[in-house]
């Protein structure tokens, strides 16, 4: 899969070099580097909040239990 991203990715910037003015080049590629900023930005944050939800997960599942057996309450 890596290798057909590294064809996409020399075809597209082939493309870029060959046919667009320098002004456009230039103002795609800044913009480009924005948006990579960003994408890794909320990569961090998904990565985070997916460790948050597994803490809370696991601690859902590891709470004890209270069983209530007549009138006394115990806990296991």
């Amino acid at each position: 899969m890596e290798e057909a991203w590294d064809v996409i990715t020399k075809l597209k910037t082939w493309l870029y070099k060959r046919f667009l003015p320098a002004w456009c080049r230039d103002d795609l590629t800044e913009a480009n580097e924005r948006l990579r900023e960003k994408l890794a930005v909320q990569r961090r944050e998904i990565e985070r909040l997916s460790a948050y939800i597994d803490g809370m997960e696991y601690a859902m599942r590891r709470r004890p239990r209270i069983i209530i057996n007549a009138k006394e309450v115990r806990e296991e």
